[in-house]
């Protein structure tokens, strides 16, 4: 995503948002940035741009996206509970800003919080691993239709709204 997209879909108050939470974290917005290019480029690779509607592709983006940025972060600071908290709040962040529709908005922090579930829980900490992971977890992710639905979805399991299309 293009970052001036990004600042120009914000209003002045997620704006001010934005900046307290990066003044805060300095030291990780490079790393963050890093992460963000990266979990599009291996969703390119496995996906095309299957990843940029609301199917399991688009569910595999937001788990290593939010999975990598965590990593990433870690290398810039040692305070653990700091890195979860910035990707948490820098994801979330990111959904209010370019909201879609209430379900699709759901189902991407559903699926970015199973990245950062996947971080915090060392299930795989190996990029490799997390990826053949989350691969797995794209093809046993499970279809929503409704944002009540996600209650009943474990915490470490993808979902999606809309099938892969061959197109």
């Amino acid at each position: 995503m293009d970052l001036w997209h990004f600042i120009k879909r914000a209003n002045a108050k997620q704006i001010w948002q934005l900046i307290v939470l990066s003044l805060g974290n300095i030291r990780l917005l490079w790393p963050t940035y890093k992460a963000t290019k990266k979990a599009v480029q291996y969703s390119n690779t496995y996906f095309g741009t299957k990843h940029h509607k609301n199917t399991p592709a688009n569910a595999f983006r937001h788990a290593i996206w939010s999975y990598y940025i965590a990593s990433e972060c870690a290398h810039w600071s040692k305070n653990d509970a700091r890195v979860i908290s910035w990707t948490r709040k820098i994801t979330n962040l990111h959904e209010l800003i370019l909201p879609k529709n209430e379900l699709a908005d759901a189902m991407d922090l559903h699926n970015n919080a199973v990245g950062l579930h996947i971080y915090t829980t060392s299930e795989a900490r190996a990029l490799e691993e997390v990826i053949n992971l989350l691969l797995a977890k794209v093809h046993s992710s499970t279809k929503i239709s409704s944002k009540e639905e996600l209650i009943n979805i474990p915490k470490d399991q993808l979902v999606y709204i809309t099938e892969t299309t061959t197109t």
